[in-house]
């Protein structure tokens, strides 16, 4: 068997889809460091800073900020991508090509694809926000600021205690809830898994649009990839965490829900004691703020840019 997935990666719901509000002005492949094709699209035109949407890969792919690009494109330029393991791009099988130096390598070659010498990053949990303190530590001439979205930067503080009530690798008896977080679960009946994820973290009322755009997102993607991702090596100790966070020099806006049932509203605080960044609570919200509350987000965003244009 291939190490990469690939043909399957180019028939996706996001190609076939019409209805977006917003097409991109010009697509492309970029080539990362292990040989990995990326897919990107760019928005807008070259006036003002550039915007690098990261998506929370490889579980769904770019269309996650399918409320954002419409409206940023008006004010800036809009770079999104769709991370190795789902979307267009391609979706390597061995678990030694999604650690987080992989991704790192990911982004910097979106933006040199796309002539993109430095972005605002704008990342959502893990894929988004930790790699995005990296990103910022190890190629800080690459990043002008970073809007962190429900914070998962990982061992901040403990994660959920309903999220360790389960072995990812046990076979059980029954499966319900979050024991959906399975390996044999995923191998058996991925689309139940993806629902159930996005409901689970999807939690405020009139939700149903948004968990079924998300579930389909990540069936675009397969069970195949998040496997190989979740035995990828694992992320360092907290204390090197925190050095990293600690040493972000870029401009940062924190945004996070109260009712985020992913990731504890705790770990945006304790981001927000490391880096001295501004910390925006958003009562009553859940994971997906830039999906449930596009218009919060979106000024959010473009305020906190405008911030960085008004300083240089």
């Amino acid at each position: 068997m291939s190490d990469v997935a690939v043909g399957a990666s180019r028939d996706v719901a996001f190609d076939r889809d019409s209805g977006r509000a917003r097409l991109p002005d010009r697509s492309g492949l970029a080539t990362s460091a292990d040989g990995t094709r990326i897919a990107w699209d760019v928005y807008g035109d070259d006036r003002g800073p550039a915007l690098l949407l990261l998506p929370s890969s490889p579980i769904i792919h770019s269309r996650q900020w399918k409320g954002q690009v419409h409206y940023l494109a008006r004010h800036f330029r809009v770079v999104a991508f769709d991370g190795r393991g789902n979307g267009r791009s391609d979706r390597p099988l061995d678990p030694g090509r999604y650690g987080d130096a992989t991704y790192l390598d990911d982004m910097q070659a979106v933006m040199d694809a796309t002539a993109t010498h430095a972005a605002v990053l704008v990342g959502l949990c893990a894929d988004g926000v930790w790699r995005s303190m990296r990103f910022a530590v190890e190629r800080p001439e690459r990043v002008l600021g970073i809007v962190a979205f429900a914070v998962g930067v990982p061992r901040l503080t403990p994660p959920h205690p309903f999220r360790l009530e389960h072995d990812f690798e046990a076979e059980l008896p029954a499966y319900e809830g979050w024991a959906l977080v399975n390996r044999h679960v995923w191998q058996a009946d991925y689309p139940r898994f993806a629902r159930f994820w996005f409901t689970a973290t999807t939690t405020e009322p009139h939700s149903t649009k948004a968990i079924e755009d998300a579930a389909g997102w990540a069936i675009d993607g397969s069970p195949e990839a998040m496997l190989a991702e979740a035995e990828a090596p694992p992320v360092p100790g907290r204390d090197e965490i925190e050095a990293v966070c600690r040493a972000v020099r870029a401009p940062l806006l924190i945004v996070h829900g109260t009712e985020d049932h992913c990731q504890p509203v705790a770990r945006a605080h304790r981001l927000a004691e490391l880096t001295g960044a501004r910390l925006v609570i958003v009562e009553g919200a859940d994971h997906m703020i830039p999906g449930r509350h596009p218009v919060l987000a979106n000024l959010l965003i473009r305020d906190f840019v405008r911030g960085i244009e008004g300083g240089q």
